[in-house]
């Protein structure tokens, strides 16, 4: 574990330092080091104990070997406020010309989807940072999982950075092999960009292979004079990946390689990426396409905002942070102004918006603090137009640019987002005193390539049956037509059919304000079963200023011959982040629930009220129901791979209130619900 104690520097037998007959091999040895915004404490320190801490440490003991380093602003200032001797450290190999640090995103943005402005004020705001405690200059920086694309040169240059690394597969499309060892000059606009490939080959040997076999690759190298090897890859794989601890600090690898580059340091030159632009003329001018990591490569197709269709929880993120920052400019106040656009970058932060072997978008905590950095940028914007609490807003946009319009409602305590186009169903459900978003759901879509043979007992995907995949996305205010026969156990599963044609159908609506009160009147008139018969469904969703309640309507009526029996219902889903914890829970007042946790599974029946307690977050979400309903909940979970192996990830609880129904020709039923969410002392 770190502490203060610096270890003595490293001292070599003169024998070892004999000169060598080999052409020298300039090495850059870099490496990236982040944790995302709204990670575990215990994650932040176990990966500072295991991984960041001893590899500097250990290079400090080697100060003829030279190294690059990048850590995201979100780390810095975890390591700032637990471990400030860690940062004096570094203070001290900057002033000894033995590290570099590397700039970059100071949330790690993936830089294509933020706008240029927050591009340049990102890289900024951490070159601040690593200038003002480290006394750094940051003269190049890590691009985020690799993304480029080529407009990037352009804001990257205006922030002032000299140099970019890339991936060594950018570089495949005309350019040579043997010019990939040193780096090449791009512009746009005029603006220059000095870019260094990485080398692949180093990427598969360090640290899994045995340090030898660097150095005989290194060899291969030796042939010309002033060839580059640069290696950049995450600070997590030198201790804090599963079974690297073992391997690199307990087993020595990293003592072995650092002793092995010592040895040989006079044909293997470490070096820095600003040393070897002073020194070497750039190997040509490129101009590459837009390209990303191996790994992203081959889920997005080669092209990194197919995340965005990819994972539709993550474009809803993506657009609510544009939306956020299209209103940043309306907030006069200089430092109001600058507390909600760091709010909004903090929201950038890459981790939540893809997938990952480890997690990425399926981690309710980090798509959880994505909300709530823009709830909280949202809340000092909406206080900018609204001095008072009793108001209410009303918005008509694209808002996920597919094509279709969405209605927002806004008022003091909630956010909500409506799509006509999709059965008049709801989207976001932001309570803003809290800063949480309820409706931050994910839907169980196929599985990643990774995710074949996760589970126990699983071979060469053979158990992939076991994993549940849900045959429609995942939202709130959701109208189903099942057969009397659907029961909780098919529901959960997504094996049922629908009697009629409303689910996530467009609706049509319109709009009603009146003494303070807004509405939303969807209306639909579908089939319902049998040819001829049809349901005219009438919704409308309720909220008044400053409430905490929300009002939902509805009114069905049939037409041509007699409808039924079926059931009706409308799902709900709210995410609560713990599936399990015992300070979340379900309570039915004047009932004992058996399985009462949020990822418990259970029917009731004659219900008039639930409630979802969270007093983690000191929060109680309350439906009431006229008449009294018939009650599915259950959970919904996916599959992550952490340090501890292959584990359930919980989402979100679903909940279900139904009514059996059997309407006469012509005849209507009316149905209401109310949700209200306030804190547990009010």
């Amino acid at each position: 574990m770190y502490s203060n104690r610096i270890s003595s520097p490293h001292t070599e037998h003169p024998a070892a330092c004999l000169k060598s007959n080999k052409h020298p091999v300039f090495f850059v040895l870099a490496l990236h080091n982040h944790q995302p915004v709204g990670n575990l404490q215990d994650v932040f320190e176990s990966s500072f104990r295991d991984a960041y801490a001893p590899f500097v440490d250990l290079l400090y003991s080697y100060p003829s070997i030279k190294a690059v380093l990048h850590y995201s602003g979100v780390l810095l200032e975890w390591i700032e406020k637990n471990h400030p001797s860690f940062l004096a450290a570094l203070r001290k190999m900057v002033q000894r010309g033995q590290i570099e640090m590397l700039g970059g995103g100071y949330y790690e943005p993936i830089f294509p989807l933020i706008p240029d402005s927050d591009k340049r004020g990102q890289i900024l705001k951490l070159s601040r940072y690593l200038r003002q405690k480290i006394g750094a200059v940051a003269e190049g920086l890590w691009l985020t999982e690799r993304v480029y694309e080529p407009h990037l040169v352009l804001p990257l240059s205006q922030a002032g950075m000299r140099y970019a690394v890339v991936n060594y597969n950018h570089f495949e499309l005309g350019i040579n092999k043997e010019e990939l060892k040193g780096y090449f000059l791009t512009e746009e606009q005029g603006f220059p960009l000095n870019l260094f490939p990485i080398n692949g080959k180093l990427r598969d040997l360090i640290p899994f292979q045995e340090a030898e076999k660097t150095i005989e690759y290194f060899e291969t190298l030796s042939e010309k004079t002033g060839n580059l090897a640069v290696l950049i890859d995450n600070g997590e794989k030198y201790g804090s990946w599963p079974g690297t601890k073992l391997h690199v600090h307990d087993q020595g690898w990293l003592e072995q390689f650092f002793h092995l580059l010592h040895e040989n340091r006079d044909w293997i030159k470490t070096t820095t990426f600003s040393q070897y632009l002073s020194q070497y003329p750039p190997r040509g001018r490129v101009y590459l396409p837009s390209s990303t990591c191996r790994e992203m490569d081959r889920r997005e197709g080669g092209f990194q905002r197919n995340l965005l269709i990819r994972y539709p929880e993550s474009n809803r993120m993506h657009k609510k942070m544009l939306a956020v920052r299209r209103r940043l400019h309306t907030v006069t106040n200089r430092k109001r102004r600058e507390k909600a656009r760091d709010y909004i970058w903090a929201a950038q932060c890459n981790c939540a918006y893809r997938h990952s072997e480890f997690g990425g978008v399926s981690l309710n905590f980090l798509r959880s603090a994505v909300y709530s950095n823009l709830i909280r940028a949202e809340n000092i914007i909406v206080r900018e137009h609204h001095h008072h609490n009793n108001w209410l807003e009303f918005r008509v946009e694209d808002r996920d640019f597919d094509g279709q319009r969405e209605l927002i409602l806004n008022n003091e305590c909630f956010s909500l987002l409506l799509s006509p186009s999709l059965g008049g169903s709801l989207w976001e459900l932001s309570y803003r005193p809290a800063a949480v978003n309820l409706l931050d759901t994910l839907t169980r879509s196929s599985p990643e390539l990774y995710q074949r043979g996760m589970l126990p007992g699983d071979k060469d995907g053979e158990g992939e049956e076991k994993l549940l995949y849900d045959p429609y996305p995942r939202g709130g205010l959701l109208d189903h037509f099942l057969f009397p026969e659907a029961d909780l156990e098919l529901f959960s599963r997504g094996e049922f059919t629908e009697v009629g044609d409303f689910l996530l159908k467009p609706y049509r609506y319109r709009l009603k304000y009146e003494k303070g009160k807004a509405q939303v009147i969807f209306t639909r008139r579908g089939s319902a079963g049998n040819r001829g018969n049809y349901i005219c469904l009438k919704k409308t969703v309720s909220l008044e200023g400053s409430s905490h309640s929300i009002g939902i309507q509805y009114n069905l009526s049939s037409g041509g011959c007699k409808i039924g029996p079926f059931k009706f219902g409308v799902e709900l889903n709210f995410s609560l982040l713990a599936g399990y914890a015992p300070d979340r829970y379900f309570y039915l007042p004047g009932r004992e629930l058996e399985l009462p946790h949020l990822a418990g599974k259970g029917e009731e029946a004659n219900v008039g009220e639930v409630h979802i307690i969270d007093e983690w977050r000191q929060l109680r979400v309350t439906l009431l129901f006229t008449p009294r309903a018939g009650l599915w909940r259950f959970p919904v979970e996916t599959l992550s791979r952490s340090e501890r192996g292959i584990e359930k990830v919980y989402q979100q609880s679903v909940l279900f209130p139904f009514w059996d129904l059997n309407l006469r020709s012509g005849e209507q039923q009316s149905f209401s619900m109310e949700l209200s969410v306030k804190t547990l002392d009010s």
